[in-house]
């Protein structure tokens, strides 16, 4: 509300000192311009080499992206057969985007996101990708810490049947496990190679969720082929991962979580006196005492079983702050009503349009089949039901990805309350690696994030609050932003203001873990530049206007 003045209600009161304003602290000024391209990390566009015969018909009209209004850049996108058959109902979708980053010559990232079932369109358009159409958002915008501006990136809607990757009748339900999914990657990935020429390129296999299954195993499957021309996995990053049992990764550490964040759930004492009774009873409190030990006194016991009477602690949390906060979002704790239009129709139930890709102009612009598409998919996958038959990554192909590539980054944001960080780092402390169990040492290190230009413009707009204000794009926090710890070739790291996911909500740490994962920083703790920055400032050094 704007308030003008503040005048005496009652005649005759000495006239006293008006209350201004707050926004008449900003002084006149002249209207900025939008452009935030002087804030991202980006490059100058070069001629493309990637134009060939073989890849013309994939390629995508960047500037005629529906109700985008720009050119997100040179990108194809379509799909390919899971094996040697080109005409193989069961072929994967992909939008690839080339990077004109000269240090990115030689190498290739994936990212996937997860469900079981969810199409990396999430990732692309909310998270990671060229441009945005975030929650609550008006229109897409350029993305100033897109991944394309540090290496060449593919997003790839996988198992079969997800998204928009077409699958024969049944094909979906016969998934059962993570050998099938990873076989059928492995024979995709080999005719992406050859179709864009990038035979013998470094491999990095990046994502968030359920990923933390995918993962692990398409990496364990890639290295076991001892084929580097296409296969030469180089390091893997999952965010917030499914790795662990649920007992484990959500119930055990859940009550800890609440109580660690007990003024943004706002529950009432006798329900937090009840909760942690049980957790308690349980056995929740000792175990997770007992796992976040460094270092580990030895293998740690099964977890707590949240069947047993009394212990679906972390349901019944759920349950009463949907009650008090209609509106709690397992995937961000901090967010409150109302709920925001989202173009990806997850996780929000806000009014509004909810399905950007399901429209038959998006889908022919960026060569996808035509589809009744949906963010993820039906029941009906057999990762869903019956069930993922494979053990979790923690307990399978994790350790062997840490030793075959000594580059591995576990992320978790504190804000996300469906994969809690806890349940992750005692994961990590019962699994076994490079000769010895867990972390030696509790993580501790400060994780480093960038400062950038466009902190000081938001610092002066919101100090001054001018009206109109001008519209801030470069939303980056920096500085200190988490933990994080390396040993033995695993990594982990926290963002303190992330959700479930960090490219979402966190953009700059996200973007600062890659640049570690591809070598061009030597450490999550380092203060610098990025790697792509340009202009008169520097990184280490919060911006001032």
């Amino acid at each position: 509300m704007r308030i003008s003045t503040l005048t005496t209600a009652v005649a005759g009161i000495a006239s006293v000192a008006a209350l201004q304003s707050p926004h008449r602290k900003a002084p006149v000024k002249v209207k900025r311009t939008s452009d935030v391209s002087h804030a991202s990390p980006s490059h100058h566009k070069r001629q493309s080499n990637h134009l060939t015969s073989k890849s013309a018909k994939f390629a995508v009209n960047g500037s005629a992206i529906p109700d985008v209004g720009f050119d997100v850049g040179e990108s194809y996108a379509g799909t390919l057969s899971i094996d040697n058959n080109t005409s193989n109902e069961n072929q994967l979708w992909f939008w690839y985007f080339p990077s004109d980053n000269p240090a990115a010559c030689e190498e290739i990232v994936i990212w996937l996101n997860g469900g079981p079932g969810c199409s990396s369109l999430d990732g692309l358009l909310q998270e990671n990708g060229p441009f945005l159409w975030q929650s609550g958002t008006y229109s897409p915008i350029k993305n100033p810490y897109s991944w394309v501006n540090l290496t060449n990136m593919v997003w790839v809607d996988q198992p079969v049947g997800t998204g928009f990757s077409p699958a024969a009748n049944g094909t979906p339900q016969a998934i059962k496990n993570e050998q099938d999914v990873a076989a059928d990657f492995a024979g995709f990935w080999k005719n992406f190679m050859e179709q864009f020429d990038l035979v013998g390129h470094k491999v990095y296999i990046t994502g968030e969720s359920y990923a933390g299954q995918y993962i692990p195993y398409i990496a364990e499957y890639m290295l076991e082929q001892n084929d580097t021309d296409y296969y030469n996995v180089s390091g893997i990053q999952i965010n917030d991962p499914s790795i662990n049992y649920d007992d484990t990764l959500i119930y055990a550490p859940s009550v800890w979580h609440l109580n660690d964040y007990s003024n943004i759930f706002g529950l009432n004492e006798t329900f937090m006196t009840d909760i942690n009774a049980r957790a308690e009873k349980c056995g929740y409190f000792e175990f997770m005492e007992t796992a976040l030990t460094f270092p580990p006194l030895g293998k740690l016991p099964t977890a707590p079983n949240s069947s047993e009477p009394g212990c679906a602690v972390w349901d019944d949390i759920i349950n009463a702050a949907i009650l008090i906060n209609p509106c709690f979002n397992i995937y961000h704790l901090i967010d409150f009503c109302p709920y925001l239009l989202d173009e990806m129709g997850f996780p929000s139930l806000g009014w509004g349009p909810n399905n950007y890709f399901n429209q038959s102009n998006v889908q022919k612009a960026i060569n996808a089949p035509p589809t009744n598409y949906a963010v993820c998919g039906d029941d009906s996958l057999g990762l869903i039901r019956p069930g993922d038959t494979s053990v979790p990554s923690s307990l399978g192909p994790i350790p062997k990805v840490i030793e075959r590539t000594n580059n591995v980054i576990i992320g978790h944001g504190w804000l996300d309350y469906l994969l809690l960080a806890n349940g992750t780092l005692a994961t990590i402390q019962n699994m076994t690696w490079n000769g010895a169990q867990g972390f030696q040492t509790r993580p501790s290190d400060d994780f480093f994030v960038p400062y950038h230009q466009s902190l000081g413009e938001i610092q002066y707009e919101i100090n001054y609050q001018p009206i109109p204000a001008t519209p801030a794009y470069d939303v980056a926090g920096a500085g200190f932003l988490g933990t994080t710890h390396t040993e033995r070739g695993l990594t982990f790291v926290t963002v303190n203001h992330a959700g479930h996911e960090i490219p979402q909500y966190v953009p700059g740490a996200s973007y600062r873990q890659l640049e570690f994962l591809l070598g061009r920083i030597p450490s999550l703790t380092t203060q610098g530049d990025y790697t792509t920055q340009t202009g008169n400032f520097t990184g280490t050094t919060p911006p001032s206007r």
